[in-house]
């Protein structure tokens, strides 16, 4: 990552797509707010340089892992949680914090890892959604309110941007009851 340098694209499986990209990517935050930052935030993986270029030094620890050690360490910690619902709720939060650790530790077990972030414990993470809220992430749309949905919607991006899961009265997953879907 480089405070001012641009993407490149280069020619791949995925070029085609509007939100591809590959090599450093231009980031323009410092900080905290570089930390805070899901996508851009690579925890203890930052160089030196890059935490000196990027005001990080001090709101990091010393110690400068590679990505392949915050993944052992990310999964050491994922198993010590007691129960799948326990997991998935710390995989949700890595996922809020660092992006590039989440999807690396998820490529690396996804045997084990993928009934914790789909079903059945996605339902069951769905049904206590009140109870383990943490931060948004998505458009939240109420069926109450209907003239205020487009713009809601357009508080998210632009048409063409924006993705729509349409979910009816049945069950998003087995295990989760209709009155839970909107």
């Amino acid at each position: 990552m480089s405070p001012n340098s641009k993407s490149s694209p280069k020619a791949g499986k995925f070029s085609h797509l509007p939100l591809s990209t590959s090599g450093p990517l231009e980031c323009a935050l410092r900080g905290t707010p570089l930390l805070n930052h899901p996508y851009f935030n690579k925890g203890s993986a930052f160089t030196s340089s890059e935490r000196q270029e990027f005001e990080l030094t001090g709101l990091l620890p010393p110690s400068i892992q590679t990505l392949e050690q915050q993944a052992e360490r990310a999964y050491q910690q994922y198993s010590t949680r007691p129960g799948p619902l326990a997991k998935n709720t710390f995989l949700s939060s890595m996922k809020e914090q660092n992006e590039v650790l989440f999807f690396k530790l998820l490529h690396d077990h996804l045997a084990e890892m993928f009934s914790v972030v789909y079903t059945p414990t996605e339902g069951e993470a769905i049904q206590n959604y009140s109870r383990i809220f943490r931060r948004p992430e998505g458009c939240f749309l109420n069926i109450h309110d209907q003239e205020r949905i487009e713009h809601d919607l357009s508080l998210w991006g632009h048409e063409d941007e924006i993705d729509y899961i349409v979910v009816t009265g049945k069950p998003t997953f087995p295990s989760t009851p209709p009155h839970h879907n909107v």
